[in-house]
C-alpha cells in the first residue's frame, strides 16, 4: 500500500470510528443521524481503499438510509417487553457463537476444489464471486438484504393503507 493508499485508509478510519463513537455520545436524534452518515462515508473511505468500490457505493446507501431514519421525525424508540436476564442470556450466546466463528476462521483454510464444469452456472458463479472479489459478493448479498426489507416495508405501508 503505497503513502496515499495509507492516509487514506487512516483517515477513513478515524472518520468512522469518531463518526461511531459520535452516535453514541450525541444526545440529539439530528447530530446522531449526521454522525452516522459520517461513520458511513468512513467506512465506505476504508473500502474504497481497499479496491471494494461496489461494497462502498453499498454501504453509503446503507448508511445515508439509516442516518435518513434515524434523524427522521417519524423515529421513535420502544420499551423492550423481554426481561434483562433473557436479554444478557442472548448477549452471552451472541458472544459465544461469535468466538465459535472467529475460532473456526482462525483454525480454518479455504477449500481448494478442480471444477470441471463450463462457464455458466451455479457453481462457476459462485467460484468467480469467491475468487476474484469476496467484499464484492458480500455487497451483492447487502444489496438483496435492502431490496428485501425494502419490499417488506411497502407491503407493510400498503397493508397499513387498507
Amino acid at each position: 500500500m503505497d503513502s496515499l493508499h495509507a492516509i487514506g485508509f487512516y483517515v477513513s478510519a478515524t472518520l468512522s470510528l469518531g463518526g461511531a463513537l459520535l452516535v453514541a455520545f450525541l444526545p440529539t436524534r439530528t447530530w446522531r443521524g449526521l454522525a452516522l452518515a459520517v461513520t458511513g462515508l468512513g467506512v465506505a473511505g476504508i473500502l474504497v481503499t481497499l479496491s471494494a468500490g461496489l461494497a462502498a457505493l453499498v454501504v453509503v446507501v446503507c448508511y445515508a438510509a439509516m442516518a435518513l431514519l434515524l434523524a427522521g421525525p417519524r423515529y421513535r424508540s420502544f420499551e423492550v417487553a423481554i426481561n434483562t436476564i433473557w436479554r444478557q442470556l442472548g448477549a452471552v450466546a451472541a458472544a459465544a457463537l461469535f468466538a465459535l466463528l472467529a475460532y473456526s476462521a482462525f483454525r480454518s483454510d479455504f477449500v481448494h476444489a478442480t471444477y470441471f464444469g463450463g462457464l455458466f452456472g451455479s457453481a462457476a458463479t459462485g467460484r468467480f464471486l469467491l475468487a476474484h472479489d469476496a467484499v464484492a459478493t458480500e455487497a451483492v448479498g447487502a444489496l438483496a438484504l435492502v431490496a428485501l426489507v425494502a419490499g417488506a416495508a411497502g407491503w407493510r405501508a400498503r397493508e397499513r393503507g387498507r
